[in-house]
């Protein structure tokens, strides 16, 4: 379901799509009288029924009861066409997840952001409200950077047996989930708490505590494995950053910090502990000191990368500034240093050369990724006609980026969302009401279209059309073969020719047309299975009747989202295939579809996700 633009749900005046996530969808909204800007979640994860529509009621208003300048306002909430929906407060800052992507965050803003949603949470939890998904996706920030949590509540709903969802399912973000939220056991302030410090270990190394890892993996290592120490990813962390963060990722909610702000309090007493870097924006590049006797343990500098681009220079080479030796007054001490000038220098300019043919390797190496990882845009046909089924994908977009295929003259919509690699295939079918010609194929997502490409929608009577003109032009041969024989009588010549000459040319050339050759058989798939099992099920999906050693891609469907993941298959010779899929990740219980298409057309399937 979606909501057309200037509909109005209360006060507000729906205006635009900010998004999609697995709740719903977010549009953003006006209230005319009061001149504020809201952000309107309709929530298709949740079911229409009379207890689901009384459990939103009762935690919208509880959480409409919160007021914190680090917690999201709720302005209203209610229901359209059945499906509930919550307008917030709208913050046009972006998330702490999108900073996190962009540049590394610097000791003393992660500290505040700390300190704002530490703040948010104990308020929170005072009110005996647990968020249940704190995650740097659900921290927006205002323009001025204070961190605001939203979606309070909206987790906890997913629990509900009405909800698409099993019973006491697991609910939340694998990768900062506490142990007991995988379990299933009592979920309290300390599950949150939990949350809080995988984004402090985030924050300072990084790196999640658990990464580069599956889903399932991430589930187990939660509750059964410790992560690596902060100071084991960024050595001048110190054991007493580490003692601090690990105490917040205990496995025993008892053993965790008492609350959120004393989690903060600690780690900033154990950062400012530690050594600090002496400039937080520069890579220095010294060449090492040669020491002859130890040196103090408060001496070392500590430098951290400047920007992203350098991100792999800084963390290969790390200078730590270490003072010599006292020189000894005197003309004795003097000699030795002017000796070894020569020397020292010649070392200084071949490590810096070294370096600097180090670091122009490496930028050369990330632009040459940053070339071949631009994003491109493949459509199944270039020419189609309307009615005509049409696949349009794209690679190497923002992981888990939603936004929209836009088909000009006139404008038509339809909304994606790209899997964590950044691929998204969508099937649309070319409108009815589009006209002949060039047309452009546009990706837009972040109020801004990245990629284009033209396609020919031709008049579907414009092949008949030509074949039927064709056919007389045989006809024009009888014409000719009287003229051939002036010299006969005028009486033999029309009585021989009229009967000679139409019976080789428009009998047997009307034939063929007549009787066109037997259409190809339709591409079709069949599933070993009509249901899989969530997060871990496995389906073989066969095709037949495809295109002959073609490429054939393979999509995952699910209402709201669209494609959830998609998998590639070479078809036989034959046009045939087998390919065995695993449920995406993201997949939530109830009906779905399965569709293979290759640059001819699609085939698709319904399956079922189910619990067992």
């Amino acid at each position: 379901m979606s909501i057309e633009t200037g509909t109005r749900l209360g006060q507000y005046e729906v205006q635009d799509l900010i998004g999609q996530g697995a709740m719903g969808v977010v549009y953003r909204a006006y209230h005319v009288q009061l001149a504020r800007t809201g952000a309107v979640k309709l929530m298709h994860a949740l079911t229409a029924d009379a207890d689901t529509i009384a459990r939103f009621r009762r935690e919208a208003q509880a959480i409409a009861q919160m007021r914190h300048p680090n917690i999201l306002n709720v302005f209203d909430f209610g229901e359209y066409q059945g499906t509930p929906y919550m307008i917030v407060e709208y913050v046009p800052g972006g998330s702490l997840a999108n900073q996190l992507r962009q540049e590394p965050i610097d000791r003393a803003s992660a500290l505040r952001y700390l300190r704002g949603i530490a703040a948010g949470l104990d308020y929170a939890h005072s009110l005996g409200i647990v968020h249940r998904d704190v995650k740097p996706a659900n921290v927006l920030l205002e323009k001025d950077g204070t961190p605001v949590i939203a979606d309070f509540g909206l987790v906890k709903l997913l629990q509900a047996a009405s909800v698409r969802s099993m019973t006491g399912a697991t609910t939340g973000t694998p990768a900062y989930m506490a142990p007991e939220q995988v379990t299933g056991s009592q979920i309290g302030p300390a599950a949150d708490r939990y949350s809080l410090a995988t984004i402090a270990y985030e924050m300072l190394t990084g790196a999640i505590p658990f990464e580069g890892e599956g889903l399932m993996e991430v589930l187990y290592a939660q509750v059964h494995r410790e992560p690596p120490p902060p100071s084991a990813r960024v050595p001048d962390l110190g054991p007493r950053v580490d003692a601090v963060i690990m105490r917040g990722l205990s496995k025993d909610p008892k053993a965790r910090w008492e609350s959120c702000g004393a989690f903060v309090t600690a780690l900033d007493q154990a950062l400012a502990g530690a050594p600090a870097p002496a400039i937080d924006e520069t890579v220095v590049m010294a060449p090492p000191v040669t020491a002859t006797i130890p040196t103090a343990p408060s001496a070392p500098t500590a430098v951290r990368r400047a920007t992203p681009q350098a991100h792999a220079a800084a963390e290969a080479t790390v200078a730590i500034a270490m003072p010599g030796p006292e020189r000894p007054s005197g003309a004795q001490a003097g000699a030795p240093s002017e000796l070894g000038a020569p020397r020292s220098r010649k070392r200084l300019f071949a490590i810096a050369a070294a370096a600097l043919v180090l670091l122009l390797l490496l930028l050369a190496i990330g632009g040459y990724a940053a070339i071949s990882q631009r994003p491109a845009l493949f459509l199944s046909a270039n020419a189609v006609r309307p009615g005509d089924a049409l696949t349009v994908s794209a690679n190497h977009l923002p992981a888990n980026q939603v936004g929209e295929v836009r088909l000009n003259s006139p404008v038509h919509t339809f909304t994606f969302r790209a899997d964590s690699s950044g691929n998204m295939s969508i099937q649309l079918t070319v409108p009815g009401d589009i006209g002949t010609g060039s047309h452009t194929v546009r990706i837009c997502w972040n109020a801004s279209c990245r990629l284009q490409a033209t396609l020919h929608v031709v008049d579907s009577l414009a092949q008949v059309t030509s074949v039927a003109g064709a056919s007389p032009t045989p006809g024009s041969t009888p014409g000719a073969s009287p003229s051939a024989k002036p010299s006969a009588s005028p009486g033999a010549s029309p009585t021989s020719n009229p009967t000679r000459a139409p019976s080789p040319t428009p009998t047997s050339k009307s034939t063929p047309s007549s009787t066109p050759p037997p259409p190809p058989p339709p591409r079709s798939i069949t599933l070993s299975s009509s249901t899989i099992k969530i997060l871990t099920g496995t389906v073989t999906v066969s095709g037949a009747h495809f295109n002959a050693s073609q490429t054939v891609t393979i999509s995952f469907n699910q209402s709201p989202v669209g494609t959830l993941q998609t998998w590639t298959v070479a078809s036989s010779g034959s046009g045939t295939f087998n390919k065995q899929i695993t449920v995406p990740a993201s997949a939530v219980l109830g009906s779905a579809t399965i569709r293979a298409c290759d640059n001819g057309g699609c085939a698709s399937q319904p399956i079922t996700v189910n619990a067992t």
